[in-house]
């Protein structure tokens, strides 16, 4: 085993690791990531860290943009707020655009799990698709994956092929249908389309299914998602509950 792998590995075992990832861009998967990170941090020491190299939305989601990261004996020292702490190659790049050859992109993944300092409870933000950073988690680690859509047939068609490899992992993730519905006076408005296909996708795969409304206050908070107590920050407690503890098991 290589050195860089090993370190990796070690820094995960004996850790409650969460993977936010969908087949779909768009769908508000590092939104869901750092709610779903804040909503752990309220009781225990929480890391995300976004494996998501070339967007880096997590340092833009918390105002990190310009901040570089720390580095002290334990490593890579994570921007902290409260008990959350974030690690994202923007902190080491800044504001930079990134370009690597696919060789080159597990290698930096793998850099920053093996040498960043982390909490109890770490949670990947890993970007869109089936690719290097799916294979990598399930190399190093057993992980407890959320999956993150919006109802459209065309997002939750595409997430089919990830509930379906998932599945022949023997894995069993929580479905979080993002942007389902938006709440008119008490009444739910739905404008990507109604809950039945998904719903049918969930029930094939036996999975648990998580709504989380439109929020348009939402966008005010870009730059201090930290701040956002409203009804997304809400509906995705209850992942942190379908996930729950003790270790949440695949089988």
């Amino acid at each position: 085993m290589e050195p860089l792998e090993a370190l990796a590995r070690t820094k995960l075992s004996n850790k409650r690791v969460i993977a936010v990832m969908s087949a779909k861009g768009g769908v508000g998967k590092s939104i869901i990531s750092a709610l779903l990170s804040l909503s752990f941090s309220s009781s225990r020491q929480t890391t995300l860290i976004d494996l998501d190299i070339h967007t880096m939305a997590s340092t833009k989601l918390f105002g990190l943009e310009g901040k570089v990261h720390e580095v002290n004996k334990k490593g890579i020292v994570p921007f902290s707020f409260g008990k959350l702490g974030v690690i994202s190659l923007g902190g080491i790049v800044k504001d930079r655009y990134v370009v690597l050859p696919g060789s080159n992109t597990r290698d930096v993944m793998q850099s920053l799990i093996a040498y960043s300092d982390v909490g109890e409870i770490i949670v990947f933000d890993l970007p869109p698709g089936l690719g290097d950073e799916v294979l990598l988690l399930e190399h190093l680690t057993d992980f407890t994956p959320i999956v993150v859509t919006i109802p459209s047939k065309v997002s939750v068609k595409v997430v089919e092929y990830l509930l379906r490899y998932l599945k022949e992992r023997g894995k069993r993730p929580v479905l979080v249908v993002n942007m389902a519905y938006f709440d008119c006076n008490g009444k739910k408005a739905r404008p990507f389309g109604g809950m039945d296909y998904v719903k049918n996708v969930s029930e094939k795969y036996g999975l648990s299914l998580v709504e989380a409304p439109i929020d348009p206050e939402i966008e005010d908070y870009i730059g201090r998602i930290h701040e956002y107590n409203g009804v997304v920050r809400s509906k995705i407690k209850e992942v942190e509950n379908l996930v729950g503890f003790p270790p949440y098991s695949s089988s």
